[in-house]
């Protein structure tokens, strides 16, 4: 869990904490490229101040949009990293496979809603639209999972 808020902090950096280096240098770099391309600190700066037109006039939005999926990626793999890491510690001497990854449907929402919230909901700019949307999308995304889980995988738990 600590890995998962790690990379919630800065992609990358949850990474780091477990020891997936090479994962987290290249997110790194990544978020790095698409903040200083999409113009995203200075749009930040102008959603807090509540000047959306300029957030919106500032922002390059064919870097932007990467921005929801490298974010939601990074907190994915560093949360199932670390849940392996974790499960493989106490299950390596049973000789068990690992567990499969968690919370699927939260991240893929989250990503799509992100990303769609970022071209849809101008009226808030890009900033604070991502985040609604990626917040919309990750609890459709957790639902739409624990339907189908119910539906289609009873007693695999």
């Amino acid at each position: 869990m600590i890995s998962a808020l790690w990379s919630i902090a800065i992609p990358g950096f949850g990474q780091l904490y477990i020891g997936d280096y090479l994962i987290g240098v290249v997110l790194i770099a990544l978020e790095f490229v698409i903040n200083v391309k999409a113009s995203l600190n200075l749009s930040i700066l102008y959603s807090f101040r509540g000047q959306f037109q300029q957030a919106i006039d500032v922002t390059d939005f064919q870097w932007l949009l990467f921005y929801p999926c490298v974010y939601a990626y990074s907190v994915w793999q560093a949360y199932n990293r670390a849940r392996e890491i974790n499960r493989g510690l106490s299950q390596a001497e049973e000789g068990r496979v690992f567990a499969n990854t968690q919370y699927n449907g939260l991240f893929i929402g989250f990503a799509m809603g992100g990303t769609l919230g970022v071209i849809y909901i101008c009226g808030i700019g890009p900033i604070f639209g991502g985040i609604l949307g990626g917040f919309m999308g990750g609890l459709t995304g957790y639902v739409v999972e624990r339907l189908v889980k119910g539906m289609f995988c009873k007693g695999q738990d």
